[in-house]
């Protein structure tokens, strides 16, 4: 991809972002913002910032910003409120803990600075945590790009928790995210929604903003030929609840059930930031690979992708990233959200332990079943899921903020 010509000035824009992500940055949706960060700056002067913080290779991930943007700006992380004081603070607060942890006047002053000095078509707040910084930039349209709504993804978690204190901490995260997302989305230019259930919510909620959807992107990937297929595969960044909790219903109620059918099976999970635990596994066929270099050899080894989530909002971009490379998916109905497929065409779908334990082992015994899903599901990635539609569809909504926004400053 060419690099932006530097030597005469474009339009501007500003994103802003809770992390450095970047190709290897352990985090779906990172990986997504940055490539869509790279096509936007073939148009516009992009002007980044975000937090220092990220799951890996955090000095690669700003070269390769560096190597598309106008200017990087990195700040440094607040100290996080941990331990048993954690919860009472948001429930005090109402203020959501992962919000709360990035508070940061700094933030705000680079957000106001970037704005006043480049004058951007928009500035672009990417995932919920940074809807905080909307008044730092006043004067300039505000599109916030949602990624996940945690009104519906965090009242989903509340309805799958189980025991008392874990019920009380998920309704107090709900509530907070509730009032948060409410208080901060209201005064956006524009809302951006990766599934069509988050659009639905979001236009309920927010009728008077304008909410858009804008699904994710992949670029297919052919299998590589001769690469033998022997494993099945979890990959996620288990920073992330949704990811957490699938993990542990996966390994503890799954693929036992697998296991006694087929007695050799494989389930290798890669990712940041593994529970421990999952190690105690590897007895019955759970093989921790942490992080790995090379998503395309991950799922090239493997027979299939799982997606077990049980609660989340958004697009499952694991699912889809799955899919993009040639990779048949299991996955549950709000692991294949937002992905427009039909379930048994492009991927199998089941939401109970015992369903999903069946998918797998068809799919383990039926090698034909396996090509045939992953063929429609290549297919369906080329036709409903492009860059180009995308990026051109964003472009457009960032124009019409901008226009909509000078009008109104006309008129006042």
């Amino acid at each position: 991809m060419p690099v932006p010509d530097q030597s005469r000035r474009r339009e501007a824009l500003v994103i802003a972002a809770p992390w450095l992500y970047h190709p290897l940055c352990g985090i779906g949706g990172g990986v997504v913002c940055f490539e869509l960060l790279k096509r936007l700056a073939e148009s516009f002067d992009v002007h980044f910032t975000s937090f220092d913080q990220t799951p890996n290779d955090s000095e690669g991930g700003r070269r390769a910003l560096e190597r598309v943007c106008a200017s990087v700006t990195i700040v440094a992380s607040p100290r996080p409120v941990r331990g048993p004081l954690a919860w009472p603070v948001e429930v005090m607060t109402a203020t959501p803990r992962e919000a709360r942890d990035l508070s940061s006047p700094a933030m705000a002053a680079t957000i106001t600075r970037l704005v006043q000095a480049h004058d951007p078509v928009a500035v672009i707040l990417q995932f919920p945590q940074m809807a905080q910084y909307m008044d730092a930039a006043a004067g300039a349209p505000v599109v916030m790009d949602v990624q996940d709504a945690c009104m519906v993804s965090r009242y989903r978690e509340w309805r799958k928790a189980t025991g008392l204190r874990r019920r009380a901490k998920a309704l107090s995260s709900w509530l907070a995210w509730l009032r948060y997302e409410h208080r901060w989305y209201s005064r956006a230019d524009a809302l951006l929604a990766i599934s069509e259930n988050d659009l639905g919510v979001l236009r309920s909620f927010f009728p008077d903003i304008p909410c858009f959807y804008s699904p994710v992107a992949a670029d297919p990937v052919r299998g590589t030929p001769g690469v033998a297929r022997s494993y099945v595969a979890f990959i996620g960044n288990f920073w992330h609840a949704p990811n957490r909790d699938a993990l542990e219903w996966l390994i503890r109620e799954i693929w036992p059930r697998v296991r006694a059918q087929v007695a050799d099976a494989e389930l290798h999970v890669a990712g940041p930031a593994i529970p421990d635990w999952a190690g105690r596994y590897a007895h019955d066929g759970v093989i921790v690979r942490g992080f790995v270099d090379s998503v395309e050899a991950f799922y090239a080894g493997a027979q299939m992708a799982l997606v077990p989530y049980r609660f989340g909002g958004g697009t499952k971009i694991k699912a889809l990233e799955a899919m993009a490379h040639g990779c048949p998916v299991v996955a549950t109905t709000i692991g294949s959200e937002g992905l427009q497929v039909t379930p048994g065409v492009q991927l199998r779908v089941a939401d109970d332990a015992q369903g999903f334990a069946e998918a797998i082992i068809g799919l383990m015994r039926s090698a034909e079943e396996r090509q045939a899903l992953a063929d429609a599901a290549l297919a369906h990635i080329e036709r409903h899921f492009s860059w180009q539609a995308k990026v051109a569809a964003l472009v457009e909504t960032l124009r019409t903020a901008h226009s909509r926004k000078r009008k109104a400053r006309a008129l006042a």
